[in-house]
């Protein structure tokens, strides 16, 4: 116990002394039973620090001091190189200083906006943008700085336990009779070790200097985020409850002062390039946009007469220069969407893409469409150069509400319009959304909401451009994929137009959907103020997601794998046919291998595809493998006859006793031209165009006639009957004739004639002939029977007819000779 104060004085007694030490004691005693009584009761007692005994490391053999100092003199010739090779100093501080001079901008422009009495939204955005740009290049030097910090260090600390090492090493080998080699190579390899510390010790001064000076930065960059936190805040704040002066009051009225003039003069000075705007830092971006635009312009003059015969296309090729210019201008927004950009130079590409689109659909849209694409544009033109130029805000709120009234009287015609012609209700809907929208934009201007209102209306405004402009963009690459299969499948004997097609719907719909995910969605969010930049807005969207066990599933995963799955199939498909139509063809491999090889690698793309995507997702491939041979048990139960049948198309595949293209006829299956074989079932195409689809154990286990399997020849056995009485010398000379003469028969096969039998009232005979084409049986047969009638019409030879003896009785008669007695001789 422990009192304070000078004046206290106690006087313990021996049993005083006696009783506190008891208590001490006997405390002592039960704290150090509890614990080994509960085990976790108590924290057991620390145990005492043993100091780690430091190693002394091993002491080399004289004869190892020679190449152990050759090694450290060699180490020293890497170090100085590598001290001449570290990061550049001055480049490091050019860049620090230019991050500070940024830094200072943003933090005057934040002043700005701060005493502004209006901030809109796109501004915090473009702000936001410069600051994470700021933040971005702070980091990015900050990065091999850091490295080159920690590599230096690792080299002092490595020489420092070198230093250690031949002391020690010195003190135990250098005695009165060591060598003097030995002691001269202890001293230069000490002094190696000096010089090395030498380099490297102000080098990382040097280093730890530009970092101390970069890092009195990270204040200011704090600052300036906090300050753009609270001004975005108190902005998206204003959006809902702040309040200006009603748009017919005397206190908007009062803002009319003869200072707006200045203003519109100091704003028209904001279209002029920055004084410190510097062409290299966008070279690449213009020679991107020029290269294109001549890539563009070029293909479209080479190839415009191809590019007209497709008249969806058609428009594209009439007007090469808009196209190319249109397509290179938006191109490098969507590729440079996060650089930023003078207002002149956007403004510049703005009404360049405005323009070129008008000039696109002039020729395509009826009359009032194109009006209405003409007045769009102008608004967007408008908007934006109201916006560069940062117009006042009385005159700003007065343009808003002379445009939004304007559209809601344009959209009420035509709602009115659309229900008198009867036009689908979902053009109505729209409509009438799109005027209920423009009337609050309306309303809000007009109560005084005009934080508001200039949200919702430039919002909505530029959520619209993205949109059609995406959608032009996405078509004019459909048409560039579709003519460039057009050219790359030259050899069209087995790609048609189906193909093509088909081909490119898959592509440009993966294109659209992965341009919709990842450019789309981010760009209309970011308008709409939820994010600030492409990058927030990807990282953000993608990584929503779920567990499943521990497995974290983003969307970003999702769209991975779903990527994986459509972009195996695309790939699939494009390999099956470059092998049916160009590889294989060239090497004249028969058509059912080339049919085989391209199914086994279109399903082993597919099956690789599918792996990648549930290793994607997360799944162990083994536990998958597990969960396969368990449902191998019910399958072999259940599934018999798939299994059976996709068997079945593996031995159809490789034995290939039908082939895609074969003729076949079966017990059960008329004769049909073999479509395509599946690993489940085959598709056949009857005479009548009918699409029969038989199982492939059919054709494995039952009787197949294949007609064309070795040879596309058929013996055709046409039979004939003539009149009794016929001479058959001439009809067998005849037939003959009639079966040389068809061009559809083997040239050097002689027909058979044959004299069957005697019919009831026919003559029977058949002529059998050899024809080139199975498959034109029908026809040769109708070909070479009209012949026959018209050569047997010129030899008077009859072709015979069912004929009839009928004999007649008479029945009275017979029975009276039957009643009548016989005469008797006499």
């Amino acid at each position: 116990m422990n009192f304070r104060g000078s004046h206290m004085k106690i006087t313990f007694s021996f049993l005083w002394v006696y009783k506190i030490a008891f208590v001490f004691l006997f405390s002592g005693l039960l704290l150090g039973a509890v614990p080994a009584v509960y085990g976790q009761a108590a924290d057991k007692p620390a145990s005492p620090q043993v100091p780690v005994k430091k190693e002394t490391p091993a002491v080399p053999e004289i004869s190892d001091i020679i190449p152990l100092g050759a090694k450290i003199e060699a180490k020293l010739a890497l170090t100085e190189k590598s001290q001449k090779d570290t990061v550049n100093q001055k480049a490091l501080k050019t860049q620090f200083a230019a991050v500070e001079k940024n830094i200072d901008s943003l933090t005057s422009e934040i002043t700005d906006m701060e005493s502004s009495d209006h901030v809109s939204v796109r501004a915090l955005n473009e702000f936001k943008k410069s600051t994470l740009k700021v933040i971005s290049t702070f980091k990015e030097a900050n990065v091999p700085l850091s490295d080159a910090i920690k590599s230096i260090e690792d080299d002092r600390k490595g020489w420092l336990k070198e230093q250690e090492n031949w002391l020690i090493w010195e003190d135990t080998l250098v005695v009165k009779n060591t060598p003097e080699l030995i002691q001269i190579t202890f001293s230069n390899t000490l002094r190696n070790i000096n010089t090395a510390l030498s380099y490297i010790v102000p080098k990382l001064e040097e280093l730890l200097q530009i970092q101390n000076n970069g890092y009195k930065l990270q204040p200011k960059l704090d600052s300036l985020q906090e300050r753009f936190q609270a001004l975005s805040d108190q902005t998206m704040q204003k959006v809902l409850i702040d309040e200006s002066a009603p748009l017919f009051s005397s206190q908007y009225g009062d803002q009319f002062s003869p200072q707006l003039s200045k203003k519109i003069k100091d704003g028209f000075k904001l279209l002029a390039l920055p004084h410190n705007f510097k062409w290299l830092s966008y070279f690449w971006m213009f020679i991107f946009e020029l290269f294109v635009f001549l890539g563009i312009y070029l293909i479209l003059k080479k190839y415009n007469s191809s590019i007209q015969d497709s008249t969806k296309y058609k428009f594209l090729a009439n007007q090469e220069l808009p196209t190319a210019l249109f397509f290179s201008t938006t191109t490098m927004f969507l590729l440079f969407i996060d650089v930023e950009i003078p207002a002149i130079i956007n403004l510049t590409s703005m009404v360049i893409i405005g323009v070129t689109f008008c000039a696109l659909v002039s020729k395509v849209l009826q009359s009032w469409k194109k009006n209405l694409v003409y007045i769009f544009i102008a608004i967007v033109i408008c908007t934006n150069f109201l916006v560069a130029i940062n117009i006042p805000v009385p005159l700003f709120r007065l343009y808003v509400v002379l445009i939004s009234l304007a559209i809601v009287i344009l959209l009420a015609y035509w709602i009115r319009q659309s229900v008198s012609e009867k036009k689908p209700k979902i053009l109505t809907y729209m409509l009438s959304g799109f005027a209920l929208y423009f009337g609050l934009v309306l309303l809000a201007e007009i109560v005084g909401k005009e934080v508001l209102a200039m949200f919702l209306f430039d919002s909505l405004i530029r959520s619209i451009v993205q949109i059609v402009v995406y959608g032009v963009y996405i078509f004019i690459i459909r048409g560039a994929l579709e003519w460039l299969l057009i050219k790359l499948t030259y050899n069209r004997e087995h790609v048609n137009d189906q193909d093509i097609r088909t081909s490119v719907d898959r592509l440009s719909t993966f294109i659209s959907i992965l341009g919709s995910v990842f450019i789309l969605i981010p760009q209309i969010l970011i308008t709409w103020g939820v994010f600030s930049s492409m990058k927030e807005a990807n990282e953000q969207l993608m990584s929503f997601g779920f567990t499943i066990g521990s497995n974290q599933i983003t969307v970003q995963i999702i769209i991975t794998a779903l990527c994986v799955l459509y972009g195996s199939y695309i790939l699939s498909t494009v390999v099956s046919r470059f092998i049916m139509g160009e590889a294989l063809n060239k090497k004249d491999i028969d058509k059912g291998a080339r049919l085989s090889i391209s199914q086994l690698l279109h399903y082993l793309i597919m099956f690789i595809g599918f792996m990648i995507a549930i290793t994607l997702l997360g799944f162990d491939l083994t536990n998958f493998t597990i969960i396969l041979s368990a449902l191998g048990v019910g399958i072999g139960f259940g599934l018999q006859g798939l299994v059976n049948n996709f068997v079945s198309g593996l031995i159809l595949l490789f034995e290939r006793p039908i082939r895609e293209g074969d003729s076949i006829s079966a017990p059960g299956t008329p004769w049909s031209t073999v479509n395509k074989i599946g690993l489940r079932a085959t598709r056949l195409t009857t005479f009548e165009q009918g699409d029969l689809i038989v199982p492939n154990s059919d054709f494995t286990s039952k009787n197949v006639t294949n007609w064309t399997l070795n040879n596309r020849r058929k013996n055709l056995i046409l039979p004939i009957g003539v009149a009794y009485g016929s001479d058959i010398a001439l009809v067998i000379k005849t037939l003959m004739e009639a079966g040389k003469a068809n061009e559809n028969l083997v040239k050097n096969s002689v027909p058979t004639v044959l004299f069957r039998s005697f019919g009831d009232s026919v003559l029977n005979f058949e002529l059998r002939v050899l024809a080139k084409d199975a498959n034109s049986g029908l026809s040769i047969t109708s070909s070479i029977y009209q012949d026959i009638y018209k050569r047997f019409d010129k030899v008077n030879i009859q072709i015979a007819y069912p004929q009839l003896d009928v004999h007649l009785y008479n029945a009275d008669k017979r029975n009276v000779a039957k009643t009548e007695p016989k005469a008797k001789d006499n």
